[in-house]
């Protein structure tokens, strides 16, 4: 097959959510609906990639209550279809300003820097893709530009950051893309280093001890919101580029509520603070003073207590060992 001979397009998207508009649009060519949330649990180093998709199902299945073995076989699919990559005479890559989306870009040009396409396109919007009209999708597709080389060097360097047990570094490359000075030439992808800030603040917090997410769950439930359905849509207002769709989200307020060290307590489907939540809100006490649960941010896996936290004034990354800060 020659190059004339190939489908055209090669559509990869974080989830399906672009699907029939872009049939819609008047784009043809496959779509690829992106599973992997890689904003999300962890993506520790050095590993094959049976076994960090296993580490991947596994984190997925648990998190938000699916079936292990088909979390793995949609995994397994996904790496397949992404493997025909060079069928297609094109592939375009769809991305939107948020984490969730921004992080899941990293991970396909640091894929795309080591199995290099043809013709490997981006559309990056300002905005959520899925709220455009087929019109506005079509006119995105018509402004698409290739990727370059820069920046596929530069993804293949920032996962390795990203996957790595120390984000002091990654917090460093943040700083370095935003300024203009620094930044590598050839590279044009501006909403990455405040996704990159926005994955680093889901760290402890040096002065509560919670992540960015769970302090603004916190903060909805203190300011009225009861059901799980308010607090989501509170935090989503809440956050500068909002990212997390409700099956991530609900998570959250699971491990916000459980004890020993249960911050919110759930009645009748109506979450309210408990006395342990009402004083890390009101800062007089960290969240992690009494202890808590191990977790991941990307390849750091966090212990109790955490090696890193997240200072929200500085916006920087610190030495977390035994670190609490009340004020």
């Amino acid at each position: 097959m020659n190059y004339r001979e190939l489908p055209e397009f090669f559509h990869i998207r974080c989830g399906s959510d672009l699907a029939q508009s872009l049939v819609q649009s008047g784009v043809g060519g496959t779509y690829l609906a992106w599973v992997d949330p890689v904003c999300d649990g962890p993506t520790p180093e050095g590993l094959s990639e049976d076994s960090y998709r296993s580490i991947r199902a596994r984190f997925i299945a648990d998190r938000y209550g699916e079936i292990l073995a088909a979390v793995l076989g949609q995994l397994i699919d996904q790496d397949k279809a992404l493997a025909r990559a060079d069928d297609f005479a094109e592939v375009v890559i769809w991305v939107e300003h948020d984490l969730f989306d921004q992080s899941i870009l990293v991970r396909l040009l640091a894929w795309f820097a080591d199995h290099p396409h043809r013709a490997l396109s981006l559309v990056q919007a300002n905005d959520f893709l899925g709220r455009q009209t087929p019109e506005a999708l079509q006119r995105l597709f018509a402004a698409r530009r290739r990727v370059t080389v820069a920046e596929l060097k530069l993804a293949g360097y920032l996962w390795e950051l990203w996957c790595a047990p120390d984000p002091r570094p990654l917090e460093a490359l943040a700083t370095i893309l935003d300024d203009p000075a620094r930044r590598p030439g050839g590279v044009d992808l501006p909403h990455l280093s405040a996704a990159i800030r926005r994955h680093l603040a889901n760290l402890p917090g040096t002065r509560d001890g919670l992540s960015m997410t769970e302090r603004l769950a916190l903060r909805a439930v203190a300011d009225g919101a009861e059901t799980a359905p308010a607090i989501f849509a509170s935090v989503g207002l809440q956050e500068p580029a909002a990212w997390l769709g409700d099956v991530m989200f609900y998570p959250v307020l699971r491990d916000l509520s459980r004890p020993p060290f249960a911050l919110l307590e759930e009645a009748d489907g109506r979450y309210r603070l408990t006395p342990l939540g009402g004083a890390v809100v009101m800062g007089q006490m960290d969240a992690l003073q009494f202890g808590g649960h191990p977790r991941w941010v990307g390849g750091c896996a966090l212990e109790v207590p955490p090696q890193f936290r997240w200072d929200q004034q500085e916006e920087r990354v610190v030495d977390g060992q035994g670190l609490v800060t009340i004020s």
